[in-house]
């Protein structure tokens, strides 16, 4: 997953001042498996959820992956970001930390980390904590949610949801003069929180034998990382190659 979900949650940031609208509870809860969320992480999610500046929710869209291929570059976001750098994806990698955080600097102003809170059930939560410097320095925090499902043909069907809290509550309501300009850009943006996963399972539908031998030109650490991505791989090649058992 590429650092540019940060930058999503940060511009998402800046569209409107900080208000919770009616319903936001339920909003958050029909999405959200709070019971599920334990430990040091329930209060980061709540900390965004309950206090929101904006929430957005986006159409379903499909695309044509194996969903075990998907879950594992979406669920290991640092092999993911290794995979995407070297082919090209992005132009930085995140590191992922002992404590479960994926952190990682753009070099371009945005610098923060990927928390995962929740997987299951085809359903993920990722907590999102950065700062965006330029003219203003700002600081947010974002959760968002990602269902998907197996559909037909072998295609994966997923939706987004996103609670973003922006901490600077002028800076806020300063970007309610800009959301015109910013709201086309910010959506864009924000359909990099799982931009990487989705075309990497796509090139490992179309061309498996490919990432694998693009794999094999990598560091020895970076294979020793990508080890079990690539036995995925050569499991669905070796399918593909094996004879018809009922064929004549």
């Amino acid at each position: 997953m590429g650092w540019e979900a940060v930058r999503a949650f940060l511009l998402l940031a800046f569209i409107s001042a900080p208000v919770v609208s009616a319903g936001g509870e339920t909003a958050a809860s029909a999405l959200i498996p709070f019971e599920a969320i334990t430990g040091t992480n329930l209060p980061l999610v709540r900390g965004v959820t309950d206090h929101y500046t904006l929430r957005r929710e986006y159409p379903s869209e499909t695309f044509s992956a194996r969903l075990d291929v998907f879950e594992y570059l979406f669920d290991h976001m640092d092999a993911c970001s290794v995979l995407a750098q070297m082919t090209g994806l992005t132009k930085y990698r995140a590191s992922l930390h002992v404590d479960g955080r994926l952190k990682a600097d753009d070099h371009e102003g945005a610098s923060g980390y990927i928390l995962r809170v929740y997987a299951g059930g085809g359903k993920r939560v990722l907590y999102v904590e950065g700062t965006e410097r330029g003219v203003f320095n700002v600081q947010g925090r974002g959760v968002a949610v990602v269902d998907y499902r197996e559909g037909a043909g072998g295609n994966i069907e997923y939706t987004r949801g996103i609670f973003v809290k922006v901490d600077n509550a002028m800076l806020a309501a300063l970007a309610q003069l800009f959301s015109v300009f910013l709201r086309g850009t910010v959506d864009g943006h924000f359909a990099h929180v799982i931009r990487n996963p989705v075309i990497l399972s796509e090139q490992a539908q179309q061309n498996p034998d490919r990432l694998l031998r693009q794999i094999k030109q990598f560091s020895a650490a970076d294979q020793q990382l990508l080890a079990p991505f690539a036995a995925l791989l050569r499991s669905d090649y070796s399918a593909r190659l094996a004879p018809d058992n009922h064929s004549p």
